[in-house]
């Protein structure tokens, strides 16, 4: 791109001058650059044919102190944060801000602390014309009518990215996964940070006692790390009310993908949930629970009883979010060994473990009403470069966004599901998604897990709730 202005300016330069035309670090696809300098308006006496020979001889590439060298930017822009000011989430915000003000001194950043109101006032505000260049985008209402498609802007070199485009930076499913949240896989809607995903979490000591050396990927090894995990006297697995419906809804999702499972939800007929999918489910959780897999209390287990016995050490197993380690580090202190692997295959299934995952992240927007995406853009390359990065993973413990920022030590051995996943799915495998049916399959699943019921009861059940 930059030979494609060369040559333009040669073919210009008795009409031209240099000056208008941007430096050597100037993208044509995004218009990075806010304002000429000074340096660049005193270029005028140097001749297009100087210019050309002096940029081709690095083949078009900048220099490292071209690339490290701050643009000049200028303007004001106005950011509303779902955290408030006085969280960890906010705190980091606030030093990115005053950070980005203090390499750019002709930049001004507002910033509205909206905490988890956000999703309540941000629509109005934009429908009013309020004026508001990023924010965080809550997936509780459809704000799509005012995003900005990033998609010009994210195979741009910035400042902050250190020679590599702000593509290069981030973790793959960064820019896929708001896609997937937002619907909008025409376009990139937003920028992800603090990305989660749902995963076995498990205790790695555990595990090394129970002489379980790999993590299973098939239903098969999850039987067999079981069985080792309950001969060396500890609780295979254990969950909470709040997330009893998630086991089933993956298996299915592994046994026939999502799309089937949000039919099978809607289902009134009752006669999908005789599908040789859902037998097949049932029967294998029924033999798990007469193995003794599940933790004694699973039945009774009201949220957050389920984490406590496994962050004390008592399960070592709990299917849930990457966010576990923060919920329960005061239970399970430093020295905790943290572990976390994809849903298994299941017999007969899809084959997508470790390639389909629940996944997700925040979303950070710009409004396409912004009077500078540039400068919006520049500030969020900024806010997202691996030194920011760092920052809010030690204020606020959250996962890295960035390919080159260091993991902590809860969640180091979780980076791999991350950078494996390609689809991400929703929480269960989107079993929650119908509110009238999804209390019935968890009661069940939490009766059927406890062996309370068969899988023979568990089947009739779903078919007597959900035929009409």
């Amino acid at each position: 791109m930059k030979k494609m202005k060369l040559f333009t300016a040669l073919l210009l330069s008795s009409a031209m001058i240099l000056g208008g035309c941007g430096g050597a670090n100037e993208s044509a696809d995004t218009g990075a650059q806010q304002n000429s300098s000074a340096q660049e308006e005193a270029s005028t006496d140097t001749s297009a044919a100087e210019t050309a020979e002096e940029e081709t001889a690095d083949d078009g590439e900048a220099s490292a102190e071209e690339e490290a060298a701050p643009k000049e930017l200028s303007g004001e822009l106005t950011y509303w944060s779902m955290w408030n000011d006085t969280e960890p989430q906010g705190e980091a915000w606030q030093e990115i801000i005053d950070g980005f003000m203090a390499k750019y001194p002709a930049v001004k950043v507002n910033v509205q602390w909206c905490g988890r109101d956000n999703k309540k006032i941000l629509k109005p505000a934009l429908e009013g014309g309020e004026v508001i260049d990023i924010f965080e985008y809550p997936l509780e209402i459809d704000l799509n009518e005012y995003i900005l498609d990033l998609s010009p802007y994210v195979d741009v070199a910035y400042d902050t990215t250190g020679g590599k485009t702000f593509r290069e930076t981030l973790l793959p499913s960064l820019l896929t996964t708001p896609q997937d949240m937002t619907g909008r896989s025409d376009i990139i809607p937003a920028i992800g940070y603090k990305p989660w995903i749902s995963v076995f979490m498990y205790n790695q000591s555990i595990f090394e006692e129970a002489n379980v050396t790999a993590e299973p990927k098939t239903w098969e090894e999850l039987d067999a790390a079981c069985a080792k995990i309950k001969e060396a006297g500890y609780s295979p697995i254990t969950f909470d009310d709040a997330y009893a419906s998630w086991l089933p809804g993956m298996y299915l999702a592994r046994a026939k993908g999502q799309d089937w499972v949000r039919e099978l939800v809607k289902d009134t007929t009752g006669e999908m949930w005789q599908d040789e999918a859902v037998v097949s489910m049932a029967k294998a959780f029924e033999d798990f629970a007469s193995k003794g897999y599940f933790d004694e209390n699973v039945g009774g287990n009201k949220w957050p009883a389920g984490q406590i016995d496994f962050g004390n050490s008592k399960v070592a197993m709990y299917y849930n979010l990457s966010g576990l380690p923060t919920e329960v580090a005061d239970i399970t202190g430093p020295d905790f060994k943290w572990g976390g692997f994809s849903y298994p295959d299941v017999p007969g299934g899809l084959g997508t473990c470790g390639k389909e995952d629940p996944a997700g992240c925040t979303l950070l927007a710009v409004n396409k009403n912004t009077a500078d995406p540039d400068l919006a853009m520049a500030f969020v390359t900024y806010a997202l470069s691996v030194e920011n990065d760092a920052l809010m993973v030690e204020k606020a413990g959250i996962t890295p966004a960035t390919l080159d920022t260091a993991w902590p030590s809860t969640l180091v051995n979780l980076k791999p599901a991350f950078e494996s996943v390609e689809v991400s799915l929703k929480s269960g495998g989107d079993i929650g998604s119908n509110a009238d049916v999804a209390p019935t399959i968890s009661e069940n699943f939490i009766k059927l897990a406890a062996g309370q019921i068969s899988a023979d009861d568990f089947v009739a059940n779903m078919v007597a709730a959900t035929k009409q």
